[in-house]
């Protein structure tokens, strides 16, 4: 009996123990430019407020998000979307060149608008939002993908997929 309230002080003392951030990057997030020579154009990603907070964001349910404190990205998420995103396209249209936004402010701009990317309480990732070419056309994209295994490692994973189906979407 007298084992019990150490036991309890343990325990909680466990509970309290802050955990070691984790850093997330996107494979595809560095900018490989291609070696074609052609008409160039600039990326820029927007996010949706609940994805500027640096953390990965889950939904819980269907009404609540949640925004990691532990697991972050690594960098600014719109900056890898923005390579990431470059890269795609670039592996998806050989008329042009993409490029990010930040790299080179001088060229027409595709404008990405992610309006969700995040895991979900369903096993599945989601990535969607809508894109505005420089002629002013708009086309929006939705891709989910399952999740294979636990964890933010595989919702990073699963996610990159569904970033892969956005880009298909955008170019078709």
């Amino acid at each position: 009996m007298r084992l019990f309230p150490i036991a309890a002080a343990l325990l909680l003392a466990a509970c309290g123990t802050a955990q070691s951030t984790q850093y997330f990057i996107l494979h595809d997030s560095r900018y490989l430019p291609p070696e074609r020579r052609v008409a160039e154009t600039a990326v820029k990603v927007r996010l949706a407020e609940p994805l500027k907070r640096g953390g990965l964001v889950y939904q819980t349910d269907p009404y609540r998000l949640h925004t990691a404190q532990n697991h972050v990205w690594a960098s600014s998420l719109d900056d890898m979307l923005e390579a990431a995103l470059s890269n795609a396209f670039n592996r998806l249209n050989t008329k042009r060149v993409f490029i990010p936004a930040s790299r080179n402010g001088q060229s027409e701009k595709w404008t990405v608008y992610i309006d969700t990317f995040q895991g979900s309480y369903t096993g599945k990732t989601i990535v969607g939002g809508y894109a505005v070419f420089p002629d002013g056309t708009v086309r929006s994209f939705h891709a989910e993908t399952e999740q294979q295994g636990d964890g933010y490692a595989a919702m990073t994973a699963a996610l990159e997929q569904g970033l892969k189906q956005a880009a298909q979407q955008m170019v078709e």
